[in-house]
């Protein structure tokens, strides 16, 4: 039987542990890589080639896009399966379009993990139910997968204050606004968006290269 090569990288031990359980049932003479951070990532790729790659997008000191551009840059039949906490809504979409194989949220049950992980690989492509679901509403929506679009000007102008660090009163003033105003914008932008705090503005912004300078 082949031996696989599979590298996962997440910057929890206790995940990757998991994921290689769960590997080992459907594979069970798979080699591992392991890797905490983007870097460590590019090195093992480079040296090595992988029948499976399985990313977490969130790790130290690492920029999703540029890891997987490097990793593409150096193999690009890399297959790449996602696994992240990140909802799929939002994330999946643009990281398909970066040409991973699948994207797998880090809540989804075993047997789910064990069809992605031979989906992909196999070399094939695995969508949730969910994510099929999410994609198949954004077509008869006629939605564009970037969530920047669907704010009004008004939000855009909000987001880009937050994301400057202008407090809740520097907003109001820099833009004439009643305080309740702001308030409601902010909170409507963050509606749109469906996310819950400025962390998650920031690296949303970062994932769709939303470059808020001229706005």
């Amino acid at each position: 039987m082949k031996t696989e090569r599979v590298l996962i990288a997440d910057d929890h031990a206790i995940v990757r542990a998991g994921l290689r359980t769960i590997i080992r049932d459907i594979r069970p003479f798979a080699h591992f890589d392991e890797a905490a951070n983007g870097k460590d990532v590019i090195e093992l790729v480079k040296n090595n080639h992988h029948d499976m790659i399985i990313l977490d997008i969130i790790m130290p000191e690492t920029d999703p896009i540029e890891m997987l551009r490097n990793v593409f840059a150096l193999r690009e039949n890399s297959r790449v399966l996602i696994y992240s906490m990140k909802s799929e809504d939002l994330y999946a979409n643009r990281f398909l379009q970066l040409g991973v194989l699948g994207y797998l949220n880090k809540e989804s049950p075993p047997e789910e993990i064990k069809k992605a992980i031979t989906n992909v690989v196999n070399g094939n492509m695995y969508i949730s139910p969910n994510l099929k679901k999410h994609l198949y509403e954004d077509v008869l929506a006629k939605r564009t997968d970037n969530p920047f679009e669907r704010l009004s000007n008004r939000e855009l102008q909000i987001a880009t204050y937050l994301l400057k660090g202008y407090s809740h009163a520097e907003i109001k003033a820099a833009l004439n606004l009643h305080s309740s105003t702001v308030g409601t914008l902010r909170i409507r932008l963050f509606e749109k968006l469906k996310i819950k705090n400025l962390v998650e503005l920031g690296e949303l912004a970062k994932l769709y290269q939303i470059d808020f300078s001229g706005l």
